[in-house]
C-alpha cells in the first residue's frame, strides 16, 4: 500500500510507497511538526519523521488492525490508536503500545481542553476514559443505535457521533464548563480584552489565595497555539498578553481563539476573535 502527499493543495501528489503495511485505514499528522506522520492499517503503525521520505515500523505491542488514531496535542508522544483488540496507547511517539481496554473500537478523539479526557467509538457504543485511557465509562444514553463509524469534537460544546444505520448524535460538553465556570468566577475574575482584536490580546485575572495556574491559547479545533502561564502564583492581580503568535512565533491567521484558563482544579474558557 501507499500514503499521498500534496504540497500544492492538491494540484499534484507524490506518492509513496510503504511495503511493510497492508490496507492503509488511518492517518494522523503530529499537530505540532508536520513532517511527522503516522500511518495504520493491517496489522502495523509506520511513522515518518522527514514528511515521508523515509518510514518505520513503530509497531511493537499492536496486535489488531488500526482504524483511527489520536495525538494528544499538549504532548505528541502520547498516541491512542484504535483497533478491534482495543485502544493501544504509546506514550514515547511509537516505540512501543499497550493496550488499555475496550473492544471493536473505530474512532477516538481527545478533548483538547483535557487532554485525558478520551472518547472511543465502538460497536457497542461510546466510551470515554478521564484518566487518559486508564479506565473507560459506557455513555450511550439517548444513543438509539449504538453502531458507531466515527466520532468528532467541538471543544467545550459538543461530541459528536455517527453511527452505522441511524444518522448522527451530539452530545453537549457545555454543562460541565458552565458548572466549572460557576465555580471559578465564585473565587477569581477572568477577562480577556479588547474582544474583536488585532494585533494583542490582553488577558487580566485576580487570585485569591496562591494556586496553580495554567494560561493557553486555542485554535477554533482545540489545537494548542500558545502556552502563557504555567506555575503556582499568589494571590493579586495578574496580565498577560498573547500577540498572535504561535508557540514557534509563527503569526497565526485571524479567526475564533479560545482562552482557556485553569486555576487548580476550576477552569473557564473565553472565546475571542482575531481580526488580520
Amino acid at each position: 500500500m501507499a500514503v499521498s502527499k500534496t504540497t500544492n493543495g492538491g494540484a499534484s501528489w507524490l506518492r509513496y510507497a510503504l511495503d511493510t503495511l497492508g490496507y492503509v485505514f488511518a492517518l494522523a499528522v503530529d499537530p505540532t511538526n508536520s513532517n511527522v506522520v503516522y500511518v495504520g492499517g493491517t496489522p502495523k503503525m509506520c511513522k515518518t519523521v522527514d514528511g515521508g521520505g523515509h518510514w518505520s515500523d513503530v509497531s511493537v505491542g499492536i496486535t489488531d488492525t488500526i482504524f483511527d488514531i489520536a495525538i494528544n496535542g499538549g504532548n505528541s508522544d502520547v498516541i491512542y490508536a484504535a483497533s478491534p483488540a482495543g485502544v493501544f496507547k504509546t506514550t514515547n511517539g511509537g516505540v512501543n503500545w499497550f493496550n488499555t481496554g475496550c473492544t471493536d473500537v473505530t474512532s477516538l478523539v481527545i478533548d483538547p481542553y483535557e487532554p485525558t479526557t478520551v472518547y472511543a467509538g465502538t460497536k457497542s457504543g461510546v466510551y470515554k476514559s478521564t484518566d487518559a485511557g486508564g479506565s473507560w465509562v459506557q455513555m450511550n444514553s439517548g444513543l438509539s443505535d449504538t453502531n458507531v463509524t466515527s466520532l468528532g469534537i467541538n471543544p467545550g460544546v459538543y461530541l459528536y457521533c455517527g453511527t452505522e444505520n441511524n444518522g448522527m448524535y451530539r452530545w453537549s460538553l457545555e454543562v460541565g464548563v458552565s458548572e466549572k465556570r460557576k465555580e471559578l468566577d465564585e473565587k477569581i475574575a477572568f477577562f480577556v480584552s479588547p474582544n474583536p482584536v488585532r494585533g494583542r490580546v490582553n488577558i487580566s485575572y485576580q487570585l485569591t489565595d496562591r494556586t496553580v495556574v495554567q494560561l493557553a491559547v486555542y485554535n477554533s479545533v482545540g489545537r494548542l497555539v500558545k502556552e502563557l502561564v504555567n506555575g503556582i502564583q499568589d494571590s493579586g492581580l495578574y496580565s498577560s498578553s498573547w500577540d498572535g503568535r504561535d508557540c514557534k512565533g509563527r503569526k497565526v491567521p485571524g479567526g475564533v481563539y479560545f482562552a482557556r484558563f485553569l486555576v487548580g482544579e476550576r477552569r473557564s474558557v473565553t472565546k475571542f476573535v482575531l481580526l488580520e
